[in-house]
């Protein structure tokens, strides 16, 4: 009885976040939720599926069957579907369709020919394969198109998900040892699934969790940048001024540097990098320009992203503060800087210095 409840932990987990995106979709339908909801449904029909084999002892009737082989080659591409969407990478219709091909092109030969298993787990293990690497991509080129619009970072980052990949290699490690077994394997001693099991249900219990409290911020993002995200995602970014600068290249070459000479003027000069929570539409409106003419001018022309160009100057300006006033506590100090948190602060410092402010003092300020 406990080992059978254990093993239906993953069922419960996936049928519970199912339930709560499928009525958030319905009140507020959105592409985020509709793909984890998509990923959660399939993952809760493959764990109905594993329960009711093993709980008719590996004699579950043929429909049973197709499902489970069905969802066990669909939920890897629908998780890789839904952090697409997260990370505001547009799949075209043919990706779509390749990733959800052998799926469906699988299923009915498994059904009849037996030999098609050795060939399902293996298409199984590369799907697992390609979404770890493109979604550890996706989450880095996502980090870096926040910091081309942002300069503080910190509320719109999706690290969390960073550590659910990881965690997902774990528990990938696990779920492919059993592919690679077979469940008839485990018919004989259901306890041997315990750990497996567990890890997979606090895995997607933590996925849903972190992605609905993440989904806000992402669509904060694409909301505000929707005129020109796609563009830094998916395509080169000069593709985003097209149409916007001088089509002639040396006079594109001379409108950039004046803005970068502009930009550099309203940062050195105006100090503007002390707002807090700027933007680059902040910027561009500061200089009554076209956001996408200043985007270009900073992350393309200045080759820097513009969350480095204004807080590598917060930080100088920390210092230049500290030094001057003799101060040794930090504390008094970052918030006349610009950073919004002490946690942003020190990370930028570190980033930057490579070492924590107080190292940097005490090495540095005189007397």
């Amino acid at each position: 009885m406990i080992e059978h409840l254990v093993l239906s932990a993953p069922l419960f987990v996936s049928a519970f976040w199912s339930l709560w995106l499928g009525l958030d979709y319905m009140a507020r339908p959105d592409r985020i939720t509709l793909r984890l909801f998509l990923f959660m449904l399939t993952t809760a029909v493959l764990y109905l599926c594993h329960f009711i084999y093993f709980s008719m002892s590996g004699h579950a009737p043929w429909p049973v069957d197709m499902f489970y082989r069905f969802c066990n080659l669909a939920v890897f591409p629908l998780w890789h579907f839904f952090l697409c969407e997260l990370t505001l990478h547009r799949l075209s219709r043919r990706e779509i369709l390749l990733w959800l091909a052998p799926a469906v092109l699988l299923v009915p030969i498994l059904l009849v020919w037996d030999g098609a298993l050795v060939i399902a787990r293996i298409v199984f293990a590369v799907q697992v394969v390609l979404v770890l690497i493109l979604g550890w991509r996706m989450l880095r080129r996502y980090e870096a198109i926040v910091a081309s619009y942002y300069a503080d970072t910190e509320p719109y980052s999706l690290h969390a998900l960073r550590g659910l990949l990881l965690f997902l290699f774990l528990t990938t490690l696990a779920s492919f040892a059993l592919n690679l077994l077979g469940r008839e394997h485990f018919l004989s001693s259901v306890a041997t699934l315990t750990v497996p099991s567990m890890l997979f249900s606090v895995f997607i219990f933590m996925l849903g969790y972190e992605s609905v409290r993440l989904r806000p911020i992402v669509t904060a993002v694409h909301e505000e940048n929707k005129a020109d995200i796609r563009l830094s995602v998916n395509g080169d970014d000069r593709e985003q001024d097209r149409g916007l600068l001088p089509q002639d290249e040396e006079d594109e070459a001379s409108h950039i540097a004046q803005l970068q000479s502009e930009v550099l003027k309203a940062m050195d000069e105006e100090k503007l990098y002390l707002q807090p929570n700027l933007k680059i539409s902040d910027l561009s409106l500061h200089l009554g320009s076209n956001r996408n003419y200043i985007w270009r001018a900073v992350n393309a022309g200045l080759g820097v992203s513009f969350s480095e160009l204004v807080n590598r100057r917060r930080i100088d300006h920390f210092i230049y503060l500290a030094q001057q006033n003799g101060l040794s506590d930090v504390n008094d100090t970052w918030q006349k800087c610009g950073f919004t948190s002490a946690s942003s602060f020190y990370r930028n410092f570190k980033l930057y210095k490579g070492c924590t402010p107080a190292e940097y003092l005490a090495r540095n300020t005189k007397g």
